[in-house]
């Protein structure tokens, strides 16, 4: 587990960093009002990232939209903070996962609107990249177990908000999540939050799986062994309102198929012909518990 503390030299096993680097980091900070910046260190590579005001992405647009004309309020957005507020949150939500046992991102320092943290590596994106040419079967494989720990993380209790293969990472075989700028379960139910999660999570995998055929039921199964009867019903009730607007989304699309577009409408008609109403196994676990 990763421990995150405040200010620098970190309690609880964060990250410690020498004189030195501490002086380097502050000239960085003061310097700069990058949002996302990359500070190369002689020892260390760090991450420095200040809350703000930013361009929301398209699909969260997308979500917004559907959520106030559409009646689907599994994808409504969360509510945008003042950077103080999106800093306390976003903290408060990797101690919340670090506490579960999953993987973030360790802090070096934090204020009341940046933060330093290290560097995780190659992201889950980077990777399939990588594999997509030299290793087809892996790439699919690395699908199924983000989906697998995304299970697991809604058996703890948590849901992601914005689950992309973009912001996990790979340490020690397991899958790390970080950038937690969206918490769905404050404007909406855990389990609906979760709902959206794995909904979202197959904007990606329809698209991107190799062989979609065989890999987008082995990772809706990887997920749905985990998870909670209320989180399959709050999907299958995603699912059927989706279901509803395809039609019009396929419309939308006649004009103009955005890649946003394109992967709602994949998403949406594996899952409309998936078992989503599945009851209650006595291996599914429950929400709050790990499965």
């Amino acid at each position: 587990m990763d421990h995150l503390g405040d200010g620098f030299g970190a309690p609880k096993g964060g990250i410690e960093l020498a004189d030195n680097e501490i002086a380097e980091v502050l000239r960085v900070l003061v310097g700069s009002d990058e949002r996302v910046q990359r500070l190369e260190l002689p020892q260390r590579c760090l991450w420095i990232k200040r809350q703000g005001v930013k361009m929301l992405p398209r699909f969260v647009s997308f979500q917004g939209l559907a959520a106030r004309l559409l009646s689907v309020p599994h994808l409504r957005p969360s509510p945008q903070l003042s950077p103080e507020a999106m800093q306390t949150r976003e903290i408060s939500r990797m101690r919340a996962f670090a506490a579960a046992g999953f993987a973030v991102p360790a802090i070096a320092y934090q204020s009341k609107t940046a933060m330093v943290m290290e560097d995780v590596g190659q992201t889950l994106a980077s990777r399939l990249r990588d594999l997509r040419v030299a290793d087809p079967e892996a790439h699919d494989a690395f699908l199924v177990q983000a989906a697998e720990a995304l299970g697991r993380v809604h058996a703890a209790g948590l849901s992601h908000g914005r689950p992309h293969v973009r912001d996990f990472f790979l340490r020690d075989g397991e899958v790390g999540f970080m950038d937690f700028e969206e918490d769905p379960a404050s404007v909406m139910p855990l389990e609906m939050a979760q709902a959206r999660d794995i909904f979202l999570y197959f904007l990606v995998v329809t698209t991107a799986s190799i062989r979609p055929d065989e890999t987008c039921p082995a990772a809706l199964e990887a997920w749905s062994r985990h998870v909670s009867e209320a989180a399959h019903r709050e999907l299958h009730a995603l699912t059927t309102l989706a279901g509803r607007i395809l039609p019009l989304v396929r419309l939308i699309g006649r004009v103009h198929m955005g890649s946003d577009l394109r992967r709602f409408i994949m998403a949406t008609e594996f899952l409309m012909k998936a078992p989503l109403d599945r009851t209650e196994s006595s291996n599914t676990a429950k929400a709050g518990q790990d499965g």
